[in-house]
């Protein structure tokens, strides 16, 4: 059969393609891809060897809201614009076939191959980046978005890398390259990236597929589907256990018949039986033919005398070697996506792409989104691309326009749409992914067996879910741990603490996996050890998936702020009631130290009446005028005692800590109950006084009643270094600060990133202070300085004995607790007090 012609002229029939794809594309969109979307689990590790699965969607309306979301919209656009590009190209053949056309139309061709080039050069750019970048998320726990800065690197690595592709087109034709290679080897170089990135996602997860998979098939839950498979869902892993079952054989054939034909182009040549068949159309490789085994399968098969079973014969096995790449990456893109939310590349196999953290994907739609933009960005697009591809060159090119069909595009699109160029380049794309897969596929074979020694608990969500409304009976509704790290009352906090690591029972330990990692995220915090508290916190978001999760969404908000990232405090934030004080307070902190960022009208609203940021202000206006801060403040609630003695410790930088003590045990008389830290400090302003003995016995006796307080133990830690007193035990739980431990503090003290050293010896630590709290600078000519590098030159070299117990900054709350973060050197206040934020 001829070749269409290409028709220049508008005509009616046009609208009919494109009318007909676009129906097509919308109605694949929104009935077909949610629904394979729908069971996406999660796989994270909660112990040795064992994996927690839980899932992620459970309905078409919640992958429609992950589908709809900001991060995924850009891929959603890239994905629908390939499909339709497809679909255009399909449809107006069809149209021709009928005999409705006598010919294709020019239009809809050129508008089709843009809607498909151009989400394949957006697939080679997201897989470029995906695996030269290292991916926000996985370095640490984070929720950062796509930046903008981040956006203009993966646009600047594409086009360096097709500045690269350009050049090696220059060398090529410097080299007398045939034309067909330089144009199909350059555009094979350009579309790489994501070649390489299908053979790193289906060559490290190849073990973990099969085996589910295969388990699935027999009607048995699997590791990763704990239910009694449906008919529908065992038909759909037959089908994927087959097709796992041949790719490495089909990679393997492809891998020696490129390596042979490299070796010797003329090696293998057809028999004249073959030849004189009449459907046989003669190759430039046999690459075109599915590579060795389908050069022989060809051979074999033309011993068949009856055409009419030869010829489907023939034309299955070579579109299944043909299009294996084409299709797989096509249909696995859902499979892709169940893969990257599992993150098992790294127990399953090696050389795998990691996207997100398993955990943040458990409970944070902004991750979803993130993953499932690189499906349909880095993973979709180039196999749309080949799978038009392979449209176009099948059955020999044959409805392929070429030389004088092509009309007006004869000497421009058409010479590079030439039927030896597409076919090269179809079968280079489609080799490369299936060697990428083997290379992959070889180094995680070794894994095979440790993937047998590794439990994946798809229950544990489910038992927790179940047990979730008995918990207070279970637990006999104690006082939330919270209440009493802010009271003061350690020795209890870190007593349950410790029954809680040793004190477990089978049937409930998904519960006390929650207890655990809650009561963990509180302690941490409580130290001001806010890399610890954010990964406990993150741990519990994915075991809870998101529900109740206002405090420990603050908790993570905290840290960031404390962390002083506020790209990673940015999405966070988003995610925090509007109407909460708590979640206010945190934003207007941000805003403090981004003072671009607009501080929400209900944030301020609500901000307008609260004590504890009213008082926070007056520190920064303190601050800013270089003067001390009021020091009255009622002492009834446990902020407000963290607050009075930050004041206490700007007394004792300016050398007033007499007046700091009178200030002190005036205030514990209106204090009910046993104040600790009041105490603590009591005993550090007596050393500043160079009463010793008092500090001693008062350290002495609070060790007698309270000898697992963190504070006290140190206190009690560093007299003893001094020879002043006994050297404490160890804490069994680890909740100490830095000075507690047997190697030097000076390496460990970057975990209490709001809290300054004990002593600034060195400039890493003078560093430190400054973004911990600059109010250190108290008293210097460090304090009009707005950069750190003067800021430095400014300080002492020491500081008050256990300053770092007491001096705060700015202070919030968390479901009641006291929390500090910090006062940052170098906050821009006169803008602060431009935008308001002061008032």
């Amino acid at each position: 059969m001829e070749a269409p012609d290409i028709l220049h002229s508008a005509s009616s029939m046009m609208l009919l393609p494109l009318g007909l794809a676009m129906l097509t594309a919308w109605l694949f969109w929104d009935r077909i891809v949610p629904r394979q979307l729908i069971g996406l689990q999660v796989a994270f590790k909660t112990s040795v060897n064992t994996y927690e699965i839980h899932r992620v969607t459970h309905s078409m309306d919640e992958v429609k809201a992950i589908l709809q979301r900001r991060g995924t919209r850009f891929g959603v656009l890239s994905y629908l614009l390939a499909l339709a590009g497809i679909l255009v190209l399909l449809f107006e053949f069809l149209v021709y076939r009928s005999g409705w056309s006598s010919g294709i139309h020019g239009g809809s061709i050129a508008l089709g191959l843009v809607m498909i080039v151009l989400p394949a050069l957006v697939s080679s750019a997201t897989s470029l980046g995906s695996q030269a970048i290292q991916p926000l998320g996985t370095s640490k726990a984070t929720l950062q978005n796509n930046t903008q800065a981040r956006n203009v690197a993966y646009a600047t690595l594409m086009l360096a890398w097709l500045l690269l592709a350009w050049a090696l087109l220059v060398v090529m034709e410097a080299r007398n390259f045939e034309r067909t290679h330089r144009l199909s080897l350059a555009a094979f170089f350009a579309f790489s990236p994501a070649v390489l990135a299908y053979g790193r996602v289906l060559g490290s997860s190849w073990n973990a597929l099969k085996e589910s998979s295969s388990q699935i098939a027999k009607g048995k839950p699997s590791p990763f589907h704990n239910h009694v498979p449906n008919a529908r869902q065992q038909f759909v892993a037959q089908l994927v256990h087959l097709n796992l079952a041949v790719m490495p054989f089909v990679a393997f054939n492809t891998l020696v018949s490129v390596l042979l034909l490299l070796y010797n182009p003329d090696m293998f040549t057809h028999s004249e039986r073959v030849l004189n068949l009449d459907e046989y159309r003669l190759q430039n490789t046999y690459m075109e033919e599915g590579g060795l085994l389908g050069f022989w399968l060809i051979e074999l098969f033309a011993f068949i005398p009856e055409e009419g079973i030869r010829v489907p014969m023939v034309t299955s096995v070579l579109m299944f070697l043909l299009l294996n790449v084409a299709i797989v990456g096509f249909l696995f893109v859902y499979e892709v996506a169940r893969i990257l939310f599992l993150d098992i590349q790294d127990v399953a196999g090696r050389g795998g792409i990691r996207l997100a953290d398993s955990r943040l994907l458990r409970a944070e739609p902004v991750q979803q989104a993130t993953v499932l933009n690189f499906c349909f960005t880095g993973f979709a697009g180039q196999s749309m691309l080949l799978l038009a591809l392979a449209m176009v060159t099948f059955w020999d090119s044959t409805y392929l326009p070429q030389g004088a069909a092509c009309g007006v595009w004869e000497d421009s699109l058409c010479r590079y749409m030439e039927k030896d160029i597409l076919e090269e380049l179809t079968w280079l794309l489609a080799s490369g992914g299936q060697i990428a897969f083997l290379g992959v596929w070889g180094l995680s074979r070794g894994r095979s067996k440790a993937l047998g020694d590794i439990t994946f608990d798809a229950s544990m969500d489910e038992d927790r879910t179940r047990l979730r409304g008995m918990s207070d009976m279970i637990y006999l509704k104690q006082q939330p741990i919270n209440e009493l790290v802010g009271n003061g009352e350690w020795q209890k906090a870190l007593q349950r603490y410790d029954e809680m690591n040793h004190q477990q029972v089978e049937t409930l330990v998904g519960l006390d996996m929650i207890r655990r990692a809650h009561a963990g995220m509180v302690l941490n915090a409580g130290l001001g050890r806010w890399d610890e508290a954010e990964e406990l916190a993150i741990d519990l978001l994915a075991i809870q998936g998101g529900r109740n999760a206002e405090g420990t969404r603050l908790f993570l908000c905290a840290a960031s702020l404390a962390q002083r990232d506020l790209r990673e405090a940015e999405p966070r934030l988003e995610l925090l009631p509007e109407q909460d004080v708590e979640g206010a307070r945190l934003r207007w902190f941000a805003s403090l130290m981004n003072p671009k960022r607009r501080l929400e009208k209900h944030a301020a609203s609500i901000l307008a009446i609260d004590p504890v940021t009213r008082i926070n202000k007056a520190l920064l206006k303190a601050y800013a005028n270089n003067t001390l801060p009021p020091t009255s403040i009622a002492l009834s609630k446990p902020v407000n005692r963290t607050m009075f003695l930050g004041h206490l410790g700007r007394l004792r930088l300016n050398g007033q800590s007499e007046r700091a003590l009178d200030m002190l045990e005036e205030g514990m008389k209106g204090v009910d109950g046993d104040w600790v830290q009041g105490k603590v400090v009591q005993c550090l302003l007596n050393v500043d006084a160079g009463r010793l003995n008092t500090a001693v016995r008062q350290i002495d006796a609070l060790a007698t009643l309270h000898p697992r307080h963190p504070s006290v133990r140190t206190v009690l830690n560093m007299m003893a270094k001094l020879g002043l007193t006994k050297m404490p035990p160890s804490e069994a739980t680890n909740m100490e600060w830095a000075t507690e431990r047997d190697t030097d503090w000076r390496h460990h003290w970057g975990e209490h990133h709001v809290a300054v050293p004990p002593a600034l010896e060195t400039q890493q630590l003078k560093a430190h202070a400054w973004k911990a709290n600059a109010w250190v600078l108290w008293g210097t000519k460090g304090m009009n300085v707005s950069t750190q590098k003067k800021a430095v030159r400014q300080m002492p070299n020491e500081l008050p004995m256990g300053l770092f117990l007491h001096l705060s900054g700015v202070v919030s709350t968390i479901k009641g607790q006291p929390i500090d973060l910090g006062f940052p050197g170098g906050l821009d206040l006169n803008a602060a007090e431009r935008q308001g934020l002061l008032d």
